[in-house]
């Protein structure tokens, strides 16, 4: 009973991770934007005996690639789940029943559902994020993005996280947007690639009135 004790009260780490913004709904994506969107999605919910794992996010602009990340990550994280509820009461009954399956779930009395919220967010580079997620313990599922983390910083965070993935009670997965050269070949579980957006010719640009 402690372990289920220990999920109930356990809240999440803002200290080791940036929540994601809040949206009120998905955004509309194109049809390549969901092919990797789904790919995403079956990479975090693959191997999750797989205590630890990352990816890199290349192709497309940057932009469109943090987009996804972004989407991603509220997706897992529940957030349009809450933002479809009707109401405060509704909500609050969200949040207890993620809270009450957390508590199941370390108990063995329920199994985890692929729809069941993780925890999302961006990762803290900096040296105070870095002691940070030397203390982190994951209360859920946890995805990770990092975003315009600086290869040493990337590295260093990456080193912590696989020191400590065996003391990790739920799967961690690190999605990195970009920067692929900044891990060795053996850490990545994955590469997900978005196609480049076609470029407006001169003849189709809009122009400008005068």
């Amino acid at each position: 009973m402690t372990a289920a004790w220990r999920h109930l009260l356990a809240r999440y780490d803002g200290a080791a991770l940036r929540a994601p913004e809040p949206a009120a709904r998905p955004a509309n994506l194109d049809a390549a934007e969901q092919a990797t969107l789904a790919a995403l999605r079956r990479w975090c919910l693959a191997n999750s005996e797989r205590r630890l794992a990352a990816a890199v996010l290349n192709g497309g602009d940057h932009r469109s690639a943090s987009h996804l990340a972004e989407h991603l990550a509220l997706e897992r994280d529940g957030s349009w789940q809450l933002a479809a509820c009707n109401g405060a009461a509704a909500r609050l009954r969200l949040r207890a029943l993620t809270k009450l399956h957390d508590a199941l779930a370390a108990l063995a009395w329920r199994a985890r559902q692929d729809h069941d919220p993780w925890d999302s967010g961006h990762l803290r580079s900096s040296a105070a994020g870095l002691q940070a997620l030397a203390r982190f313990q994951p209360r859920r599922a946890t995805l990770i993005v990092a975003d315009g983390t600086a290869p040493e910083a990337l590295r260093a965070c990456w080193a912590v996280l696989r020191a400590r993935q065996q003391a990790y009670a739920h799967p961690v997965r690190l999605l990195v947007v970009g920067a692929a050269n900044a891990f060795a070949p053996d850490a990545m579980a994955a590469v997900f690639t978005l196609p480049s957006r076609p470029q407006p010719s001169a003849r189709n640009s809009p122009t400008q009135s005068p």
